[in-house]
C-alpha cells in the first residue's frame, strides 16, 4: 500500500513527511527538548541523542511509510523550514478491511506551547488521514496530569473512550493513560 510523502500547509505551520536529510533536525529536536519531554516520553538510552542513531531511524520512518505502517511528520512554524517546531504521526496504521484506523502521537518544542501550533497540525493531519488515507477512526491518548494533551484532543474533537490503568512506562514509573478517539463521519466504503 505504500504512503506517499506528505506536505501539508496550514496558514502557521506546515506538516511534511520526515526525509532521511532530517537525521540533524531529529537529533537537534529531541536534544533542545530533553527536560521538556522527559515526563511524557520512554526513557531513551545515550544513543538516542547521536547522529547515527537518527540516520538509521530516517531509513526506518521511510521503509514503515513504503509498507503503510507509519507516517512520521515534522511540524515547522512558518516561514522556518529548518528547525522542526513539533513532531506528529500516524502510527499502527491499518487501513483495510475491518478497521481502517491509525493512532495519533505528536510533541511540542518548549518554546512553541500556548500558541496554537499543535491544535493547527493536528487538524491538519486529521484532515489528510480522513480525506486521504480514509481511515474510519483516530485514537490518542494521553497521561492523566497532561492537561494541555487532553484540550488539544478536545478542540479537534476527540471524545474520551476509556481509562487505563498502570499503561504507560515513563520517568521510571507506570502512570495511567486516558484513550481518546475521533470517528470520520464522511467514510466511504472503499472499492475493492
Amino acid at each position: 500500500m505504500g504512503l506517499s510523502p506528505v506536505r501539508l500547509e496550514g496558514p502557521r505551520v506546515i506538516v511534511r513527511s520526515s526525509a532521511e536529510g532530517d537525521a540533524r533536525r531529529f537529533l537537534d529536536y529531541f536534544d533542545r527538548n530533553r527536560a521538556h519531554l522527559e515526563p511524557w516520553e520512554p526513557d531513551h538510552a545515550a544513543e538516542f541523542y547521536t547522529l547515527p542513531y537518527w540516520e538509521t531511524r530516517m531509513r526506518d520512518h521511510a521503509e514503515e511509510r513504503a509498507r503503510g505502517t507509519l507516517e512520521r511528520m515534522c511540524i515547522f512554524e512558518k516561514p522556518e523550514d529548518d528547525t522542526i517546531a513539533g513532531m506528529i504521526s500516524l502510527v499502527e496504521i491499518i487501513a483495510r478491511a475491518p478497521v481502517w484506523r491509525a493512532r495519533v502521537g505528536y510533541s511540542l518544542d518548549a518554546s512553541k506551547e500556548g500558541r496554537g501550533l499543535m491544535s493547527e497540525a493536528l487538524g491538519l493531519v486529521i484532515k489528510y488521514a480522513f480525506e486521504d488515507l480514509n481511515l474510519k477512526r483516530l485514537q490518542a491518548g494521553y497521561l492523566p496530569h497532561n492537561a494541555r494533551s487532553a484540550r488539544v484532543l478536545e478542540q479537534a474533537g476527540f471524545v474520551r473512550e476509556g481509562y487505563h490503568k498502570d499503561y504507560f512506562f515513563v520517568g521510571g514509573a507506570w502512570h495511567d493513560h486516558i484513550e481518546t478517539s475521533l470517528i470520520n463521519p464522511a467514510w466511504k466504503v472503499p472499492l475493492i
